[in-house]
């Protein structure tokens, strides 16, 4: 029945969220949709069979409008479980902001936080 699960974000720039998953996290563009006006409206990424979906706000609000605000407010956080937990760690801990530094859980995992351009959290953790 259930197939797949991707995350559609509302963001408030795709540019800007493109720049920081390609740039800072290796995703790969595989799909944009501009606008009329000029900027794009939605975007998918993705890297190692994982998919992301981004959809700019006016966008978003327009297609789901009970979902109306002034501005992108985050209210998820993303779960990645990664196999190069170190050198991830490494790469990223001075190239974005940390949510949560390296640290282990109560459930024994080793896990990191950052945030992405429009405030999501993304967690890594040791797989």
């Amino acid at each position: 029945m259930y197939q797949q699960l991707t995350a559609n974000l509302m963001v408030e720039s795709i540019e800007e969220t493109l720049a920081f998953y390609t740039e800072k996290l290796g995703f790969s563009l595989v799909a944009s949709v501009p606008h009329a006006d000029g900027y794009l409206q939605f975007a998918i990424v993705a890297k190692d069979g994982l998919n992301l979906m981004f959809q700019e706000r006016r966008n978003f609000i327009e297609e789901y409008p009970m979902l109306e605000a002034s501005v992108t407010k985050p209210s998820v956080s993303l779960f990645i479980n990664v196999s190069d937990f170190d050198e991830l760690y490494d790469a990223l801990k001075s190239e974005v902001t940390l949510a949560a530094d390296l640290h282990k859980t109560f459930y024994g995992t080793k896990e990191f936080a950052v945030l992405d351009n429009t405030g999501y959290v993304l967690t890594f953790a040791e797989k």
